[in-house]
């Protein structure tokens, strides 16, 4: 394993140069909002699984939550996502590639792909910058590497648990981003993402889920609305279990939670 496939670590200060998915209390910043706030619900969000000991592969890290609190549980982590440098998992919407005002009534002010993809860097690089003052502000000894999910490095090397943190209706193929990341995988994955409406819940974790009935998937890109562009799919768990044990991952255990998103409980 070589050290030349970590990110080096970026001094930030300041909060104005950040963006932040997950609510967090920093250390010398207080209290700091995100989209979600997971805080009362981190071991329902990653299954309950013993992270002590362990080395974890996060994928989709965000702001960087997820990482600290796993350290917290005694993990080595080592977190993956994008640089400002990559574009996101985008849906090639054709008629947005035409002159128009606004490219989607869905994307208030954007008037072309180019400035859509602009956009998207940027706050991928706001995000970053919040991972690492929140990295500085916590201690962290969690080290980052930067990447698309279909470009997992092997030089990263085996890994005990990989966590997939609500990402894989992001992306155009989710099993390729499973495939890419398990085979460093040795123990467990966790596979954290929305379940589709009329999804019944069940009050504890259901072991050994058979991944037959149930298992589609709902395309969501709609071209008449113009998208969205960064969601692609809707999972049901029963997929996701069945891709899982496709590659070797056959013992499932299937849990739902619910966690506040925007004043909201999804």
């Amino acid at each position: 394993m070589t050290d030349s496939v970590y990110a080096e670590p970026k001094l930030v200060t300041e909060l104005r140069e950040c963006s932040f998915y997950h609510t967090m209390e920093l250390p010398g910043y207080g209290l700091v909002p995100g989209q979600w706030d997971l805080r009362e619900g981190v071991d329902d969000y990653l299954g309950h699984v013993a992270l002590a000991g362990k080395r974890v592969l996060e994928l989709g890290k965000a702001s960087g939550f997820l990482t600290f609190e796993m350290e917290r549980r005694g993990a080595d982590v080592v977190a993956y996502d994008l640089s400002e440098h990559h574009d996101w998992d985008v849906v090639p919407m054709a008629r947005l590639h035409r002159p128009q005002s606004e490219i989607s009534p869905l994307y208030p002010g954007v008037t072309s792909w180019q400035e859509f993809l602009r956009v998207r860097r940027e706050g991928i690089g706001y995000l970053n910058n919040g991972f690492w003052l929140a990295h500085r502000a916590n201690g962290s000894r969690a080290r980052l590497v930067l990447g698309t999910v279909y470009g997992v490095p092997a030089a990263i090397g085996p890994v005990d648990v990989a966590v997939f943190g609500s990402i894989l209706l992001h992306l155009r193929d989710p099993f390729l981003a499973l495939q890419r990341s398990l085979r460093l995988t040795r123990e467990t994955a966790i596979v954290t993402d929305l379940v589709p409406d009329g999804v019944q819940h069940v009050d504890a974790p259901a072991s050994g889920v058979t991944p037959t009935a149930g298992a589609y998937a709902k395309f969501i890109p709609d071209p008449v609305a113009g998208g969205p562009l960064d969601i692609w799919w809707q999972l049901a768990p029963e997929l996701v279990i069945r891709m899982l044990a496709i590659l070797g991952f056959e013992d499932a255990k299937l849990s739902h939670h619910t966690q506040p998103f925007q004043g909201t409980t999804v």
